[in-house]
């Protein structure tokens, strides 16, 4: 389940642990002085410091204060009820009754409409930046989880957190989190373990809380404090109440009828000499019920789940608290207390409306404006993993030390864990990007030099033997070539951390040079046009190892199966090719063919590209495997995966009855998962051909395997390690990297500036793979999901000719694949739109292309001049804005629209509404256009943001 109702639509600091007797400890009860009713979440805190905590929903509380601030005043304070100020005792307390006054009511003596409740709010929001730290600040936090079916308890944990939180306004989760200690109830469920491991896990509830943050977060898109969604709601102030020092105002936010953006009922207590929001409570309203059902349950991942354990969840209600307090002047979070109310049904369990809740609270206990820095290790912050695996297991009261937490509701009966050392700092590698800029080692790697485009690669033949001890290669690489300018010197590439023994021309050795991870050889005579040549490099060495910190930085991965078996494998899209064995490494030359011969121990399966031709006993008891690939292929896409696999064969009827071997490689000990799993195949085959035209390496077959890291190696296609979790016949990794047999090996950039051919086009099949399977509405809503992983930081297409790939490369995917969303939905015609995505792999296919070729051809194809629309989206990071100025004439509504972008005459069709949840297409430009909507109500209005990836920007004159 998806962690926060609005951002998923879904610490570093270093403590040194003080002895015990330099704290006291104090607990008790909050309670009401008139009703004797205890007062859950009141605010328990020093008036000096920044530490506290606040009671748990039944009042109670536990506090840790360091001697040094026992002459500071203990502050007790609840929305609606009179503070308590007193003094801190000596020595631990453990029984503190503290009652608290209920505030007086001051009501409004005249009517006061609803504009004035809105004009509250925009005060307040334009004195946010005033009241509310806008630097980073480090924050510790708890953390508690709980989950329930019915009457049986799923899920109990809870952490201390420190937290890297950026206050200013954005769209964007921007916190970082890291759990200092943690722990969770062991509850063992012996009997229909999927079932409830997916009732008993959500999304980083930590993450999901701090998202729902609506202060730092109010520029989301539904957000009702986001100017944009003012027009959805009714804002009315109601009365202000008395709390001690202060006056809060208490303003009341309604959905106004018929608006589909209005998914919250709210209350917002705001001070009235700051203007600052003290508290904010929300829960959804009807409109937020149906809309959390369509998109807040986690997409595909949980439509899959649904069909796979045959049971569906329904939201029914969430209720939410926000509080904020002060502290030197500034307003910070204070706690967000989080419910969820949920149904199960499964008809297979016979549970019908089986009741399902979870309640998380995050509580802040400290705050530090001084030295932040954010975390270079150990951030879950972008890790959707549920709380519950991400915490270890039970431990007793003394395991939290003397960090603040929310006193447990039941007593405390957990046992002691082991502390967990924090991770050791990795050294520094320098990367080159549009920050840190570019050298002559990125030129020569990434440029078209005369040393390189003076032969054309026509065949490779690989001959590789791999120590799995020493974890180095040795081997031989022989280039076949031919010639297109006379030359005496040529280029090759191979990483300069791997030895070169010798380089053979006829049998003759040539001399070279060596700079960077360049060679440059010398011929013996100037090479003629035309003429066939062949060179062979034979070398050794250790190849690097991935460091997967930094984007697309490669290498070989030296591993262990689950046995202990040695397992491993060639990543090295971006690093190169040339980081393991000595090529032309550059996109725009792919050999016509190629040998690949690895020899390993001969206990081991070694699977590379293409098609097994045989294995070779060699001496030593070593085994060679000798592969040929017949089509052309990218250096990167060479591989090598060398463990101890189970293999078996299947075959698939392509379209006009061609017949297409399927090769699968398992660990044995995950045969069983991954026959289960491969099940999707054939039907992700089918959804292929009918979008992109048939397999485009039938000769070779089709090699799907298990593997340490997923990758989309040329008829060799790897997805990872295969566990429980991800076994199931529905898996979009598998589709996605099975999709660059189309997007990136049939068809390949010639530069890696242009990557995002094949990155958006295969994260855009998973879509499609969703389309074919389950169903349009269920495509959209992936869509949707993809918006949450842009960052528009930098843009998609890269830096030419330097091989440019350190970056934040992952708007290629996500952002790439919202592009070719929108472009379908702009075409209006499906029919073209397929048949386009089927020529261009008929008119590239087993061809190296640019950005601009393939945008020539669209543009050809198309009969019309898209180049504006891949422009905008390929080379700014801003999106094209959809400007929208509304007057309301009686029953009538006049929409004054245009285009603000960065492209000129940015002219991309899009749909809006022109009736109540009808939708029609408009073709806005950069100019001003008008339109009348008849019986159109102003609230109603809204472009289509689900099938474009666009902002709306709309204006009530």
């Amino acid at each position: 389940m998806k962690c926060s109702v609005l951002l998923a639509w879904c610490i570093v600091i270093s403590f040194n642990v003080i002895g015990q007797s330099s704290f006291i400890t104090l607990s008790g009860k909050v309670i009401d002085a008139q009703t004797q009713q205890s007062i859950p979440f009141a605010s328990i805190y020093l008036k000096a410091k920044s530490t506290g905590t606040i009671s748990n929903t039944a009042g109670e509380f536990i506090l840790k204060i360091q001697q040094t601030s026992l002459r500071d005043t203990l502050v007790i304070s609840s929305v609606g009820y009179k503070t308590v100020s007193i003094p801190i005792p000596e020595r631990d307390r453990t029984s503190l009754a503290i009652y608290l006054v209920p505030a007086a009511v001051t009501l409004n003596e005249v009517t006061v409409d609803a504009e004035t409740g809105l004009s509250i709010i925009k005060k307040a929001l334009a004195k946010a930046s005033v009241n509310y730290d806008t630097a980073t600040v480090q924050l510790t936090a708890f953390y508690r989880e709980n989950i329930w079916l019915a009457d049986e308890e799923l899920t109990y944990n809870e952490s201390v957190l420190d937290i890297y939180k950026v206050e200013r306004a954005t769209d964007k989760f921007t916190d970082q989190i890291r759990i200092i200690k943690g722990r969770k109830k062991d509850i063992p469920h012996s009997q229909d373990i999927q079932f409830y491991y997916w009732m008993s896990n959500i999304s980083n509830g930590a993450r999901g809380s701090l998202g729902d943050d609506l202060i730092q977060y109010r520029l989301l898109r539904l957000n009702p404090l986001n100017p944009e969604n003012f027009r959805y709601y009714i804002y009315e102030y109601t009365e202000t109440i008395h709390e001690d020092d202060r006056d809060l105002i208490i303003v009341n936010v309604m959905p106004k009828e018929r608006a589909r953006k209005a998914i919250l009922k709210l209350k917002f207590f705001i001070d009235e000499e700051s203007l600052a929001f003290v508290r904010i409570d929300y829960q959804l309203s009807p409109q937020g019920v149906k809309y959390i059902n369509r998109h807040g349950k986690g997409g595909i991942a949980y439509t899959i789940m649904s069909k796979v354990i045959r049971a569906r969840l329904d939201f029914k209600q969430i209720n939410y608290t926000i509080h904020y307090k002060p502290y030197r002047g500034k307003w910070y979070l204070s706690s967000i207390q989080r419910h969820w109310d949920v149904v199960v049904n499964s008809g297979k369990r016979k549970m019908k409306d089986r009741p399902w809740t979870a309640d998380m609270s995050l509580t802040i206990t400290d705050v530090n404006t001084d030295s932040v820095k954010s975390f270079q290790e150990g951030n879950i912050g972008s890790n959707l993993s549920s709380m519950n695996n991400l915490v270890s297991k039970d431990a007793d009261e003394t395991f939290w030390e003397n960090y603040n937490i929310v006193k447990p509701v039941l007593p405390d009966s957990l046992r002691q864990t082991e502390n967990i050392a924090p991770p050791k700092n990795k050294p520094t590698i320098r990367v080159s990007n549009r920050q840190n800029g570019f050298t002559r080692a990125d030129t020569l790697r990434g440029k078209l030099s005369p040393l390189r485009t003076c032969y054309d690669v026509t065949f490779y033949h690989l001959d590789v033997a791999v120590n799995l001890d020493k974890q180095s290669v040795k081997g031989s690489n022989a280039i076949r070539f031919t010639v297109t300018e006379p030359f005496r010197q040529m280029q090759v590439d191979l990483y300069a951390n791997m030895h070169i023994n010798q380089i053979l021309y006829r049998g003759q050795p040539l001399p070279y040079t060596r700079e960077y991870n360049a060679v440059f050889i010398t011929m013996p005579r100037e090479m003629k046009t035309g003429s066939q040549e062949e060179i062979t490099l034979y070398y050794e060495g250790i190849p690097q190892t991935p460091d997967f910190s930094i984007p697309m930085y490669g290498g070989v991965l030296w591993d262990k199966d689950s046995l202990g078996n040695p397992w491993a494998q060639v990543v090295c899209q971006g690093s190169g090719a040339s980081l393991w064995w000595p090529n032309k490494d550059h996109l725009s030359d792919e050999p016509d063919s190629m040998k690949i011969w690895i020899t390993v121990p001969e206990k081991y399966t070694e699977i590379s590209n293409g098609r097994l031709i045989r294995k070779t006993p060699m001496p030593n008891q070593q085994t060679r495997f000798e592969w040929y690939v017949s089509y052309p292929i990218n250096n990167y896409n060479v591989t090598f995966s060398i463990g101890l696999y189970e293999h078996w064969e299947d075959y698939y009827i392509q379209q006009q009855n061609d017949t297409l071997t399927i090769d699968y490689y398992a660990m044995p000990y995950n045969a069983k998962r991954a026959r289960e799993m491969f099940r999707q195949v054939k039907p992700m085959l089918q959804c292929y051909e009918k979008y992109f035209g048939k397999y485009p390496f039938p000769r070779d077959g089709f090699t799907l395997l298990e593997s340490l890291y997923p990758m989309e190696h040329q008829s060799g296609v790897c997805i990872g390690k295969i566990t429980a979790a991800n076994a199931s016949d529905t898996n979009p990794l598998l589709w996605h990297e099975s999709a660059h047999e189309w997007w990136g090996n049939a068809i390949s950039c010639k530069d890696l500036a242009d990557m995002w051919i094949h990155e958006a086009f295969a994260t855009y099949a998973e879509a499609l793979v969703i389309d074919y399977r389950f169903g349009e509405e269920e495509a959209l809503l992936e869509m949707q999901k993809q918006r949450d992983h842009v960052s528009n930081k930098e843009p998609v297409t890269g830096i030419y000719d330097v091989n440019h790939i350190y970056y934040d490369i992952g708007d290629m995917y996500s952002k790439g694949s919202l592009m070719l969303n929108t472009f379908r939905y702009a075409l209006n015609n499906d029919s073209l739109w397929i048949n386009l995505l089927r020529n261009i792999q008929s008119h590239f296919r087993y061809q190296t292309l640019s950005a601009n070729d393939l945008i020539g051809f669209i543009n050809q194809y198309t009969c019309s001049d898209y180049t504006y629309f891949f422009r905008q989206y390929l080379q700014y990071t801003t999106i094209p804005t959809l400007e929208v100025k509304l007057q309301q004439k009686g029953a009538d509504l006049l929409v004054t629209y245009r285009w603000q972008a960065d492209v000129e005459n940015f002219q991309m069709p899009v749909r809006i509404t022109t009736s109540p949840d009808r939708f029609t297409y408009i073709y806005p430009t950069t100019q001003w256009k008008s339109m009348t909507l008849k019986n159109m109500p102003a609230e109603s209005f809204e472009a289509d943001e689900e099938r474009f990836y666009i902002n709306t920007q709309i204006t009530d004159n």
